[in-house]
């Protein structure tokens, strides 16, 4: 059953953010925006700043209810395109009050941001925020057919919903789900939105009136509905808010419908439903007027101990206030509720239920996820985590990263204010457990737990004050696990199957019984060793398709040809799941037309063999090469033949801590020298670097190669230049960052910015997806930029940075077999930008922002979702990257430089001596390959 807690409406809105070194410069800056925006306001206006805390709060406690407006203020603007020019008109307020800002809209675009806008009031922006109102594009599932030949459903096509909706603007900064209020005098005010991002479409701008709903009250019983339960399929919403909730299969369980062991049905949403605002829409058959019980099937089985919790609307209402936060408590398995007052004696079957009303006809009704009462505990906690790590950084600044346990650093007498710091942190943690334990009533949950664990570490350091440098690591592993808890409690997770509308106190589904459940399980456990993914094709003419990826990921593939590929070429696809080599199927006669995300040196590898297609042979081959970047096609060339063309790109980009840098008086470095500057000036601080060794996916030595205007290997291809005075020198160069300035040589950098400890790294740029979904603390101070660059002779700095990335091909055997144009056809439409963007979006879809492909057309990757200002930098970077070429046999060389970097890092050997070594080694590598396939190809 959903137990709900008696609601109540916070008017907590308090924006915390956490940083390990406040920096006076950002501070200073931010003192002069704040002055200007108070300026230009009122006295009667809230100024909500991004570092004072408590500034919207202070606001909102001026204000009792009875200063809550109760009637809306609109205007018609008749479908007005906000664009490119603001938006200007005048609107008469009849009563002065507290109003909530909304709009009723639909996009105009497909970008899968909010749509952001400005709105002054009387020609001021009033405060911060109001420069920045985002309202979300609403999504629809695209309709027709979604299945695959074998009758597999596929996540359908997401389109924007092309129907007006109303939204009102919530600040996403805040723990609470707090919607924006201005203060309006009575009389005219002249009403500007100004557009920032996106397009849109209003039917009509309100000033929406802030009466609070009353409490719930409950109806005569002659209103009650009494026919047969109603029941909506969760996965059939009308509109969602984000591009990236849509249904999903769930084959496990008979309780989900609709299901068939032998077919994976679309049957359920909500995997990606997490984040506070996100909302699904769902509308009613056509029902009588009267009072119907809710019912929902659902799963929350992440949020240990916990509830999740979500705000329901009828038609655009909340019903009552006790609907504001419906709490769907954990569960390992699918569970069915009624939504409903908890029993004074704690059984459910005593339950009141909760009556919502539905009109005559088609009824609206929506969830919302709010973070509800845990937002409080958020509040708290994320106060107690920005103490902990500026005390953290404070300690590592006298200890460095790793402690000397033998030594006696007497922290407390170091850092002066330390035990009151300390005792600060308790008291914080100490609020944040009790109230998270009042509101759960378990002390078993896994973010209680791991809270009580912090506070035992802060225990022994103040009741060990000469020894507590020795509980530092555990005290940093705490801080690391408080820090996830954070993310943890902002999330709200909740996957939603069905709903029903019930007679009160009717069971809301009929249940399988045992027996059923018995069967079906064993069925499906039969059909487990049967099931194979593969689609198959009697016509001769359909390509063969192998990918060695997840099921999830096949399924987006599978599901993006049969909805746009098939379609417009008429050209048929049987997709392989498989786990085999290609030179095995090559050998066995049986292998594909096509090879997908095939590892950089393989093409080479297999052109050499005569295994690919030469793609050169194509007419438009130079015009498919113009949507990658300039040179990603450099390793994928043999012999003047191109064999294949990049479908993945990723390139490394320096992440660097703007609050730090600006505390010690570090600017951005641009070249190595002031890279190497800022080291020593953090490392002499104990703080740290980071920088890519010979465990990454690509080491620094080939970058630092080009940028000195030098290439690793000969014109010829036939050796490397290992063997050379200058690449000594450059892998030297490289070295020393580990060898003589100590940098380390593998560390968890994530986690290690987020704290601070290390301000400055270079690093892939898909770890911006990491820090802006996992580290929301941080947000505002942090930013990336090109690598450091080498100065050349004429003054300029060669900011060259060697990629990383996979490849896709044509065997040969689909020329033999009379196939290629039909593969060449896929090829480009696989890696045209509307598919790369399309299949990196619908994986998103399930994996979460963790799944997001680092897409090789320029295109795509410009159309990713990227914050003000990121994309312009990610493009500065990108313009650098280009690709080192591939021979046969260069598959040795990455295995001699890794041997090289560790017998000097490691084993303290000389530098040019391990070049010679495995220089000879590589080069010997490379020569017999070219001899063993000298007559081919």
């Amino acid at each position: 059953m959903i137990l709900k807690r008696k609601a109540f409406r916070s008017l907590i809105a308090i924006l915390v953010i956490i940083s390990c070194i406040a920096s006076s410069l950002v501070m200073a800056s931010a003192d002069t925006v704040n002055k200007a925006a108070v300026s230009e306001g009122t006295t009667d206006l809230a100024i909500k700043t991004s570092k004072d805390k408590n500034s919207y709060t202070t606001y909102l406690s001026k204000y009792s209810k009875s200063e809550y407006s109760s009637e809306d203020v609109s205007y018609d603007l008749k479908g007005t395109v906000l664009k490119d020019k603001p938006i200007e008109f005048t609107v008469n307020v009849e009563n002065k009050g507290l109003y909530y800002i909304g709009m009723t809209y639909k996009a105009l675009d497909k970008s899968l941001d909010d749509v952001v806008l400005g709105l002054k009031i009387d020609g001021k922006y009033l405060y911060i925020n109001m420069q920045d109102l985002a309202f979300p594009r609403m999504w629809c599932d695209k309709e027709g057919v979604n299945a695959d030949a074998l009758g597999n459903e596929y996540v359908p096509e997401q389109v924007i919903y092309d129907q007006y909706y109303y939204n009102e603007a919530y600040d996403n900064a805040l723990e609470a789900t707090e919607k924006f209020m201005v203060n309006l005098t009575k009389g005219e005010h002249t009403v500007t939105l100004v557009p920032k991002k996106g397009s849109i479409k209003i039917k009509d701008f309100k000033f929406a009136a802030t009466k609070q709903a009353e409490k719930y009250s409950a109806p005569d019983k002659s209103q009650y509905y009494n026919g047969e339960a109603i029941l909506i399929e969760a996965e059939k919403a009308v509109a969602k808010s984000s591009y990236f909730l849509v249904g999903s299969s769930e084959t496990s369980s008979l309780d989900v419908t609709p299901n068939n062991i032998e077919k994976r049905l679309i049957n359920y949403i909500g995997n990606n439903w997490s984040t506070v605002g996100d909302t699904i829409v769902w509308k009613t058959p056509e029902v009588k007027a009267g009072y119907y019980q809710l019912g929902f099937s659902f799963r929350q089985n992440q949020v240990i101990g916990s509830k999740s919790y979500r705000t329901l609307k009828i038609n655009g209402e909340v019903p009552f206030i006790e609907a504001e936060n419906i709490g769907f408590k954990y569960g390992d398995n699918w569970q069915a509720g009624i939504f409903a007052e908890s029993s004074k004696d704690g059984d459910d079957e005593n339950q009141m239920p909760y009556l919502v009303y539905l009109k005559d006809g088609v009824n609206e009704i929506s969830l919302t996820v709010t973070a509800s009462d845990m937002s409080s505990v958020r509040t708290q906690l994320t106060e107690a985590v920005a103490e902990m790590g500026d005390l953290y950084v404070d300690m590592t600044k006298i200890t460095g990263e790793t402690v000397d346990v033998y030594r006696d650093y007497d922290l407390f007498n170091q850092i002066g204010d330390m035990e009151e710091r300390l005792l600060n942190i308790q008291k914080l943690l100490e609020n944040s457990a009790q109230t998270l334990l009042d509101i759960t009533g378990e002390t078993t949950g896994s973010n209680y737990s791991v809270i009580q664990n912090m506070l035992q570490t802060v225990g022994q350091m103040l009741d060990n004050k000469y020894d507590a440098h020795k509980y530092k690591a555990t005290y940093y592993n705490n801080y690391c696990s408080v820090s996830s808890v954070l993310l943890d409690l902002r999330s709200m997770p909740l996957q939603l199957d069905k709903i029903s509308l019930t007679a009160p106190k009717a069971e809301p589904f009929k249940e399988n019984g045992f027996f059923a459940d018995i069967a079906f399980s064993v069925k499906r456990f039969i059909w487990s060793f049967i099931d194979e993914y593969e689609i198959e094709d009697e016509d001769d003419k359909s390509l063969t398709l192998w990918v060695n990826w997840g099921r999830d990921q096949a399924q987006v593939l599978s599901a993006l040809i049969d909805r746009k590929f098939t379609p417009k070429t008429g050209i048929k696809v049987n997709l392989k799941l498989v786990n085999a080599s290609i030179i095995q199927a090559v050998l066995s006669g049986k292998g594909p037309d096509i090879v997908l995300q095939h590892g950089r040196t393989e093409p080479v590898n297999l052109a050499m063999r005569g295994v690919l297609y030469d793609l050169s042979q194509f007419d438009d081959y130079k015009e498919v090469l113009g949507r990658f970047q300039k040179g990603a096609d450099i390793p994928y060339w043999y012999k003047g033949g191109l064999y294949a063309l990049p479908d993945t790109q990723s390139f490394n980009v320096m992440f660097y801590r703007k609050d730090i840098l600006a505390e010690y008086g570090i600017e951005v470095p641009k070249t190595w020298d002031d890279f190497k500057l800022a080291t020593m000036l953090l490392m002499s601080n104990n703080m740290n670097v980071c920088m890519p060794s010979s465990t990454s996916t690509a080491s620094m030595f080939p970058t630092l190669l080009l940028q000195n205007g030098y290439n690793l290997y000969t014109e010829d291809g036939k050796s490397t230049t290992m063997l050379t005075s200058y690449s000594s020198e450059i892998f030297e160069q490289w070295t020393n960052y580990y060898t003589k300035l100590k940098v380390p040589i593998s560390m968890d950098f994530y986690n290690r910015f987020r704290t601070g400890t290390t301000p400055l790294g270079i690093s892939a740029y898909t770890l911006y997806t990491t820090l802006k979904v996992a580290a929301p603390e941080i947000d505002g101070l942090w930013g990336f930029t090109k690598i450091p660059g080498t100065v050349r002779e004429d003054g300029t700095i060669d900011h060259t940075d060697a990629d990383t990335g996979t490849a896709c091909a044509i065997l040969q055997m689909a020329a033999d077999n009379g196939r290629e144009d039909e593969a060449w056809e896929f090829l480009k439409w696989w890696t045209s930008a509307d598919t790369q963007l399309s299949y990196s979006n619908d994986v998103e879809t399930i994996l979460g922002p963790s799944g997001r492909v680092a897409v090789s057309n320029k295109e795509a990757l410009e159309s990713l979702s990227w914050g003000e200002g990121e994309l312009e930098s990610l493009i500065d970077a990108r313009n650098y990257v280009t690709a080192v070429p591939e021979y046969p046999g260069s598959y040795y060389v990455q295995r001699a430089i890794y041997q090289a970097y560790w017998n000097v890092v490691s084993g303290s050997k000389n530098t040019k001596d391990m070049m010679m070594k495995f220089g000879t080694e590589a080069n010997n590598e490379i020569a017999r390959k070219w001899k063993q396939y000298t007559n081919r190809g």
